[in-house]
């Protein structure tokens, strides 16, 4: 009877352990920054693949979470965290805009805060918007 709980228990230990080796293949995604309202930017580990996930202010009513993903190498993510950064100094009534990837990035300034409106570069398909404050901003990009 130990013999056959002997063969039971080392089946389990062979075929649990096969299963944890199964998902260390999987992709990791490392978590650069967020914000308080849930939005997060994070990179696929060992590429140049990123993902902003944002709550989209879009729907008044409807506050979703929407995601888009970026193919970007280090300098567009400082060139595009440095055009948030100066849009902070825009006049109130200027609105600026910056193309990366296949996504177009256009600012407004509103007080202390800008609204970043995410569009498709080659449709001028609207994603949506969220507000970004420059603590948000630096919380989004990990910069604190």
């Amino acid at each position: 009877m130990k013999n056959i709980y002997l063969i039971i228990l080392s089946f389990i230990c062979f075929y649990s352990h096969s299963q944890f080796e199964s998902i260390e293949g999987e992709q990791r995604w490392e978590v650069l920054g967020s914000k308080k309202d849930g939005s997060v930017f994070l990179k696929l580990r060992g590429s140049n693949f990123y993902k902003l996930s944002f709550k989209n202010y879009q729907f008044s009513d409807n506050k979703t979470i929407k995601s888009i993903e970026l193919n970007l190498f280090d300098l567009d993510i400082a060139n595009l965290y440095n055009f948030f950064l100066n849009s902070f100094d825009l006049t109130e009534s200027r609105k600026s805009s910056f193309k990366v990837d296949k996504y177009e990035f256009q600012v407004l300034k509103n007080g202390d805060f800008i609204r970043v409106s995410i569009k498709l570069a080659n449709s001028n398909e609207n994603i949506g918007w969220m507000p970004l404050s420059i603590r948000d901003l630096n919380n989004l990009f990990g910069k604190y």
